[in-house]
């Protein structure tokens, strides 16, 4: 019924509307604060984007408008000349961002829409180090343009070149990311509920100011506890062990933990066993380590201060300096203030003041964890969230807490069910992979949703077992979640029903943007 829905929605979505001015008019459209360097059509069918040697193809005629908004925010907006389905679409970035999202903008004119992507103002390159000023002083004006001000002005700017172009407001407009696109997305549900009529949000890096810390949580307790990070063979073996342990709760057996949330393995049972391999098992107090790492970071009272990653993501992947520098800047040049601090130096005990800080410095400015949404639930705007449960890079468990306040706050599932939807994928990775079935049709199910009333009540996931053979799960809508039947093929989607999820009791309550 789904698929036939999103057929039907295709069938009904305009053939293609025709530009109504030239592409190089665009070059002198007054816009505030606003320079526009590039208003090119491109007619070759391809795109090499700057930087790269390897061209986007299959793309069709389009106007290509790059836009500089003061002091240092890029912008481009990729509007298609005749294959225009009167729709707007922003795409997202990841981690700091600092770059364009070509890819977003190809894959968004290719369905029709008139897409926009922004670097944030500043640099991938810089890394978080754009925060800092050479005098030790934050860049508070990049700092907000990073968290909000660019997303909000490329959607003004893209919104009045779209009407320029074409002679037409978008009938509706739409955003799609993941990670850092995520947290875009819920920032302007958040302040300017106006701006989307329906938001894809993936894995969103909301609760800036206390994730982006506690991702170096396990690294701290292996330096402190060990003298540094142990092997990727035993954080690896350690991972496995506890998907075998808790795989076949949910009465089958594929590899994934359907609910991390109740498995509670205890590392003691990979310490190493007479006969087994040293490298791939744990000595007493690496356990110890590994206990201390799930359980997340607490404060000097003893009461939670944020999760860590679940049982059977993927412990092998670790952030640290060199493997994944996002936290590790955090410490650097948003923490510290020092470009020649080191995240070694920060222990269990020092924790605390550390992620203290960050709540007080930048919660306000990229917290993005206001649940008070009823300006958007109240102009009719529509929103999935989803989540891999297997996430290595953002803790899915901040991204539920989030849903449970917004739940809390807007009058329970029955009413929050009318305009945002969290799906959680079990095995799956930070924005997709993983050893769950991946999430298919997602921002689809949110056209549906906006355009057709049709609220999904599961998502497909797919994954291909190879040989022809495909694995196909229901996603469903939290706090319910996917259950066998017990009849027929635990390879087909079909055979599974949403039941209550009967999740255990969350030991971490929060009662408001970036208290607890």
């Amino acid at each position: 019924m789904f698929l036939r829905a999103v057929l039907s929605l295709t069938l009904l979505l305009p053939l293609g509307a025709v530009a109504a001015t030239s592409c190089g008019v665009l070059a002198n459209l007054p816009l505030e604060n606003t320079t526009v360097t590039v208003a090119e059509e491109v007619t070759t069918g391809s795109f090499i984007p700057p930087g790269s040697s390897t061209p986007l193809t299959g793309l069709p005629v389009f106007c290509r408008v790059a836009l500089t908004i003061a002091p240092a925010v890029h912008v481009e907006v990729w509007l298609p000349k005749t294959t225009w389905n009167e729709r707007y679409q922003g795409v997202g970035g990841g981690g700091y961002a600092g770059s364009i999202s070509y890819s977003g903008l190809a894959g968004g004119i290719r369905a029709g829409y008139a897409t926009a992507s922004t670097d944030t103002g500043h640099l991938s390159s810089q890394g978080g180090r754009f925060a800092l000023n050479p005098d030790g002083t934050l860049n508070k004006q990049l700092i907000f343009d990073f968290a909000e001000r660019s997303l909000h002005e490329m959607v003004l700017k893209a919104k009045a070149l779209v009407n320029a172009y074409y002679g037409a407001a978008p009938k509706y407009s739409y955003w799609t990311g993941c990670s850092t696109g995520g947290r875009q997305g819920l920032m302007a549900v958040q302040r300017f509920p106006e701006e989307y009529d329906g938001l894809l949000i993936g894995a969103p890096a909301i609760n800036w100011d206390r994730f982006i810390p506690s991702m170096l949580w396990g690294n701290i307790v292996m330096n402190q506890e060990l003298g540094g990070q142990m092997t990727s063979a035993k954080l690896a073996a350690v991972s496995n062990d506890a998907v075998a342990a808790c795989d076949a709760a949910d009465g089958i057996s594929d590899g994934v933990i359907h609910d991390p949330r109740k498995c509670h393995y205890d590392p003691s049972g990979s310490v190493c066993r007479a006969g087994q391999d040293p490298n791939t098992c744990l000595t007493p107090r690496e356990a110890n380590a590994i206990r201390k790492t799930w359980d997340g970071p607490k404060g000097a009272n003893g009461k939670r201060l944020w999760f860590f990653y679940e049982r059977g993501a993927s412990l092998a992947a670790l952030p640290n300096a060199s493997n994944y520098a996002i936290p590790a800047d955090h410490f650097a040049y948003w923490l510290a203030q020092d470009p020649t601090f080191d995240w070694h130096t920060v222990t269990e005990a020092t924790f605390e003041s550390w992620f203290r800080l960050s709540q007080r410095k930048f919660n306000e400015v990229i917290g993005t964890d206001e649940d008070n949404i009823q300006r958007f639930r109240k102009r009719g705007g529509r929103m999935i969230i989803w989540h891999g449960e297997a996430d290595a890079r953002i803790m899915p468990r901040g991204t539920v807490n989030y849903f449970d306040r917004v739940l809390a706050g807007n009058g329970g599932a029955k009413h929050v069910d009318d305009f945002a939807r969290l799906f959680l994928a079990p095995g799956v990775a930070h924005c997709g992979g993983g050893a769950g079935p991946n999430p298919v049709g997602l921002f689809e199910a949110v056209v549906n949703w906006v355009e057709n009333g049709a609220a999904p009540d599961t998502i497909l996931a797919s994954r291909d077992l190879g040989a022809g053979a495909v694995r196909t799960r229901p996603l469903c809508p939290y706090p319910t979640t996917a259950k066998w039947t017990g009849v027929g093929s635990t390879d087909n989607a079909a055979n599974f029903v949403c039941v209550d999820g009967e999740h255990d009791a969350d030991d971490f309550k929060i009662t408001g943007p970036g208290r607890n």
